[in-house]
């Protein structure tokens, strides 16, 4: 019995390490083809970022079109009017055929679903660590009598000090002691808008709801006289007039976030005489959501840093090498399913080098859950543009960024809007401002404001709008949910009197 009960033993362990040798060839190889074909786009997606559920359902089938594959029945074309429909046939953005054959495809769809968590439970520690806004007072401006808001653009003029504030076919002009001092009905949806001397550049959308139709316009404003400066733009979200040559003749750069197409457009004229400009593609990607125009590497030419979201997730430099010729340099990158939301130049630790802080939290399209990774990241820079993951902190949904020191301390506090809170016990959690206690140990203390209704903002601005020499912080109302929300929330984001929710700074020497 024991030689016999032995062999079985010896035969039980030849059995396992077959298996798990198989199982481990089988991971390598799933996870040697998601770096093949997932990260020949953007960086590969890691398993356990979302359910098994969601990849199932969701992901695997949008990643099967890209591939030329037909996975569980998903039809991109279906929903579109023909004219969209017709576009992305032409722009051939899915193969006609497979580009991955059958017995690969299904290793990948295994190496996600096997290695899929079947949940992403709650961060229930998060409902410990909020304090409350104390150094902010809370206050509601309404703007008109209209029950409800969409507030798409806020913008701050110093030079009028008047906060502008968008809506879809609204623009309003408030001052915190007149109150509201323009009220214009328009044709349109500005999500941007820029202030010059003597006039003001408005970015129109076209429409927020994704489509790969080029609706959008850019307006100049002066003297109540709207005129479109360029039309026919692939949902614009972020536009400046800048001279980035220094010739004395500007140019108009334009983030076209888009939808499955998009890009970092540059525009031009020949001369300041001619009314109509030229398109140059710097970047022929969607999701440019927003760039700052900066000398990065000190050669005293004005370069661009941007940012792009879908599935680039990615920020870049365009080096300026000659006249108007750009050089790009991806210096961040994230996985599709990060949802990166905003970003902000800055110098963290006032050694005279540019850092980034960066909130992911997008969570309107093919992936929604409560996703760990979420939040506010602090990269610091090097003298060669090269970043280094500092600093952490998880927020669900993270949407809009603030840095500044508002307490003023000598340090850099953050204020962050999440459009995509945990909407049970971490509503309050739609805005938080991070409190910096410790600059070089990263110490932050998180603040939230506990309103009647929750805040819900698309936007998210600083200014010392009572001027009284701090920066006070304005968000504004935006009712709709493009995901589930419950039913007596929802009314109530829909009822509120108010149009802006504008924190007023208290700080005190």
């Amino acid at each position: 019995m024991k030689a016999k009960g032995g062999k079985q033993l010896i035969l039980l362990a030849f059995v396992l390490v077959g298996f798990l040798s198989f199982n481990s060839a089988s991971v390598e190889d799933g996870q040697q083809l998601a770096n093949q074909y997932c990260g020949s786009c953007h960086l590969t997606p890691n398993p356990k970022s979302l359910t098994k559920y969601i990849w199932q359902l969701n992901v695997l089938p949008i990643m099967g079109r890209y591939l030329g594959v037909a996975y569980m029945g998903y039809d991109p074309y279906s929903n579109l009017n023909p004219q969209e429909a017709a576009l992305l046939k032409e722009q051939h953005l899915y193969p006609d055929e497979p580009v991955i054959d059958e017995k690969a495809w299904q290793k990948l769809v295994s190496y996600y679903l096997d290695n899929a968590p079947a949940s992403l439970p709650l961060d229930s520690a998060r409902q410990e660590r909020d304090r409350s806004l104390d150094q902010f007072t809370v206050s509601f401006v309404p703007l008109g009598k209209k029950i409800g808001s969409s507030v798409t653009a806020i913008a701050y003029d110093t030079a009028q000090q008047q906060l502008w504030v968008a809506e879809p076919d609204k623009l309003y002009r408030w001052n915190s002691k007149k109150g509201l001092t323009h009220n214009y009905d328009l044709v349109g949806t500005v999500v941007d808008i820029k202030f010059e001397k003597n006039r003001s550049l408005l970015t129109d959308v076209g429409t927020l709801l994704p489509s790969d139709l080029s609706t959008g316009t850019l307006f100049s404003l002066a003297n109540d006289d709207l005129v479109p400066m360029k039309t026919q733009i692939h949902r614009p979200v972020y536009s400046m007039i800048t001279d980035l040559n220094d010739d004395g003749q500007t140019e108009i750069l334009c983030a076209n976030y888009g939808h499955r197409s998009g890009s970092l457009s540059l525009y031009t004229k020949q001369k300041s005489t001619d009314s109509t400009y030229t398109e140059t593609i710097l970047f022929n990607s969607p999701g440019a959501v927003k760039f700052y125009v900066k000398d990065m590497n000190g050669d005293n030419r004005k370069d661009i840093v941007a940012l792009f979201a879908q599935n680039q997730e990615s920020i870049y430099i365009f080096y300026q090498t000659d006249n108007l010729k750009f050089s790009s340099k991806k210096v961040l990158q994230f996985e599709p399913q990060y949802g990166t939301s905003d970003f902000i130049l800055l110098d963290y630790n006032h050694d005279g080098i540019n850092d980034i802080a960066v909130v992911h939290g997008d969570n309107a399209d093919y992936s929604y859950c409560l996703k760990p990774y979420h939040g506010l990241h602090l990269f610091l820079g090097d003298k060669n543009q090269a970043y280094t993951d500092a600093f952490f902190y998880p927020i669900y949904g993270a949407t809009r960024l603030q840095a500044d020191d508002f307490d003023q301390d000598g340090d850099i506090d953050f204020a962050i809007s999440s459009f995509f809170p945990e909407l049970t016990t971490l509503s309050a959690e739609s805005f938080m401002y991070l409190e910096n206690r410790n600059e070089k140990k990263f110490r932050f203390v998180a603040h939230v404001a506990r309103t009647m209704v929750p805040i819900k903002s698309l936007t998210l601005e600083k200014a010392d709008v009572d001027n009284d020499g701090d920066m006070d912080l304005i968000l504004g109302q935006f009712a709709y949910s493009p995901v589930p929300v419950p039913p007596a929330l929802q009314q109530a984001w829909n009822s509120v009197d108010y149009k802006l929710v504008i924190l007023l700074n208290q700080h005190t020497d």
